[in-house]
């Protein structure tokens, strides 16, 4: 199919199609009077009608005779004529009084090449009277008893409707193509739409949506790209706002633990402490806020070889982590972003419930890295506004019981870079499942 063609709007394609297949219909329709043999009326002739009557052959036909014991009489929308009848008794050499001849009369109003002989009459042509309705006729015989003569009743498709059937059929079945060509070339154009969209929804870095396919389909496009361009502007300003914040938080929490030097030790030591909180909590939102997911040059990282080393490294420090079910499972990605993941979530397990336990798993076209625990859980309302950033299970703001709620959402915030996502559910047998996908490498 024409790019031209491709980038006309869906109206003027839609209408192309319905046109198209309108003049295909019309050409087939052209063709079929033009060469198809006009249709022969079924009909039937006096003389052949008086042929059956007086053939005593058993032969089947259409116009077969069959034998009864009584003289037929007039069936519901048949008449007789007496010059019709008279004819046929001359026809098949009997007196008028043993031939019974009964007719459905033609509707026509005119016949194009015979006369009409009156009202309820048949076409007559070089004396040949044309019957192509209903005729009944019979013949009485010696040995008494009636033959009878009946036109078999018309077929519900003749023959020519069937070859016209047929010539349409196929006029559908050429349009067909045609008609695929058109909604793959549609359609093409808005899966990817679909798809470009789903990878930015998931991956801040992914290209931009693009324009292609018809008119409304490239509008689209070009306003998605405006709108992801202002969000990610708005973002880094917003970003840049709250990083500039903490960044001037720290001269005035220096004059401060200058000049608390001389306080008494009892004033001292307390605001000390809470000037190393401060200063411990504006280091890790500069740190947040400055490398966001802090993700770089992608490459195939091995999940389970991470996950061991991480392991391995924690069981080191003295935490009890251990491995689980781990299937060989390779992503694209970061390797020192995913690590910060992974570590991040076993960290919060180790912190809140003494230890954690690693699996890996592949489900279809992705990876399940899987972080468990069995502590208290959390409650089901606030699993997941603990993404959140500055959220923490643990209301308090205490040093002892953990950060200040910036380590899921880093996790969360690397995972949608690399296009997959993490979630959390409580056990049933107790404790909490940290739960990762991401996408396998090509």
């Amino acid at each position: 199919m024409p790019a031209r063609f491709r980038s006309l709007p869906i109206f003027w394609q839609t209408l192309a199609l319905l046109l198209g297949g309108l003049v295909v219909s019309q050409i087939v329709a052209i063709l079929l009077i033009m060469y198809l043999p006009a249709p022969r009326p079924d009909f039937y002739t006096m003389s052949e009608i008086a042929e059956a009557l007086a053939s005593e052959d058993a032969t089947p036909s259409p116009l077969a005779a069959q034998r009864r014991a009584t003289a037929p009489g007039p069936q519901p929308g048949m008449i007789a004529t007496p010059g019709l009848s008279q004819r046929l008794a001359g026809m098949v050499h009997r007196p008028l009084g043993e031939v019974r001849l009964f007719f459905q009369a033609d509707q026509s109003e005119s016949f194009p090449w015979g006369r009409r002989t009156g009202r309820g009459a048949v076409p007559i042509h070089h004396g040949q009277p044309y019957f192509f309705n209903t005729v009944e006729a019979a013949l009485a015989l010696p040995e008494g008893g009636w033959r009878v003569v009946r036109t078999p009743p018309p077929p519900l498709i003749s023959s020519w409707q069937k070859r016209t059937i047929i010539c349409f059929g196929f006029s559908a079945l050429a349009m067909l193509p045609f008609a695929f060509l058109f909604a793959r070339a549609l359609t093409r154009p808005i899966r990817r739409l679909a798809a470009a969209v789903e990878r930015i929804d998931h991956d801040a870095a992914a290209p931009p949506v693009p324009a292609e396919g018809p008119s409304e389909l490239r509008l689209t496009a070009h306003a998605l790209n405006t709108l992801r361009t202002n969000l990610h502007a708005y973002l880094r300003e917003r970003t840049a706002m709250i990083g500039a914040i903490a960044h001037d938080l720290r001269s005035p929490l220096a004059r401060i633990a200058f000049r608390i030097e001389r306080a008494p030790q009892a004033i001292r030591v307390p605001v000390q402490h809470d000037i190393e909180q401060m200063q411990a909590m504006i280091a890790t939102t500069i740190g947040f806020v400055r490398d966001g997911a802090g993700v770089g040059e992608r490459r195939p990282v091995e999940l389970s070889a991470l996950a061991r080393r991480l392991a391995q490294q924690a069981r080191e420090t003295g935490s009890e982590v251990r491995l689980g079910s781990v299937v060989a499972a390779t992503v694209e990605g970061d390797r020192g972003a995913l690590e910060r993941l992974v570590q991040n979530l076993i960290d919060n397990a180790v912190k809140y419930a003494g230890g954690a336990e690693l699996t890996i798993e592949r489900a279809e076209d992705r990876a399940r890295l899987c972080v468990t625990d069995r502590g208290p859980g959390i409650a089901e309302e606030a699993l997941e506004r603990m993404f959140e950033p500055f959220a923490r299970a643990d209301p308090s703001r205490s040093r002892s019981t953990g950060g200040i709620g910036l380590g899921l959402a880093i996790a969360r915030s690397i995972a949608a870079a690399h296009g997959g996502s993490i979630t959390a559910a409580n056990r049933h047998a107790g404790g909490l499942a940290m739960t990762v996908e991401l996408p396998l490498a090509d």
